[in-house]
């Protein structure tokens, strides 16, 4: 798998957030519960889970508790923020209307919890993709190539206003639309670091 690292500006990182949205690799610990993958694993503070991931999806099957439900290998989750209307209401996590998608709820716990290095696939939405989005970006995502080239295409045609540097495989590469083209048709092991304005 190529390594991909791009230097972004500050205004454009926010760029890059639909990575998140259309789903991203990651390795973790599986067998644990979504609050020890969230928290402990990715590092978003407990106080963020509860109150601004208001709904969350795990191999599309609404979440209600965190702290019971348990992350497999192959697992896709997906976190949002509050959702408007009805709708909204009835998917939120704890919500008074969780009664009645009980049916199509994910349950809690499960048959095998040993933890083990994993693969699973995570999927940002709204105001989460973008606060919390950046910080996953700069870990490292696993992401197929032709999505990245997408949201090149749509980044000003000076490539070097948005992508201040490109490291390919530890290798210094050009930010042109060329070298971006010629990775999309292979899955990339995606960094980005913001560039410091003041240096």
């Amino acid at each position: 798998m190529n390594r991909l690292h791009l230097t972004v500006a500050g205004h454009a990182v926010n760029r890059f957030c639909p990575l998140l949205e259309k789903g991203v690799g990651l390795t973790v610990r599986t067998g644990c519960t979504l609050r020890d993958l969230l928290c402990g694993q990715i590092g978003i503070s407990d106080e963020y889970l509860d109150q601004r991931i208001q709904t969350l999806f795990l191999d599309a099957r609404p979440v209600d508790d965190v702290d019971k439900t348990i992350i497999y290998q192959g697992s896709t989750l997906a976190l949002s923020s509050a959702m408007p209307g009805l709708l909204g209401a009835t998917m939120r996590k704890g919500g008074r209307y969780a009664a009645f998608r009980e049916s199509i709820s994910q349950p809690a716990g499960g048959p095998d919890t040993s933890q083990q290095s994993g693969k699973i696939t995570i999927k940002m939405f709204n105001m989460v993709a973008r606060e919390v989005g950046p910080r996953l970006l700069t870990t490292g995502v696993e992401v197929e190539g032709k999505d990245l080239y997408r949201i090149v295409e749509q980044l000003p045609q000076n490539l070097s206003e948005s992508i201040r540097a490109v490291r390919l495989n530890d290798q210094v590469s050009k930010a042109d639309m060329p070298a971006f083209q010629s990775l999309s048709k292979t899955r990339l092991f995606f960094t980005v670091t913001v560039h410091n304005e003041q240096s």
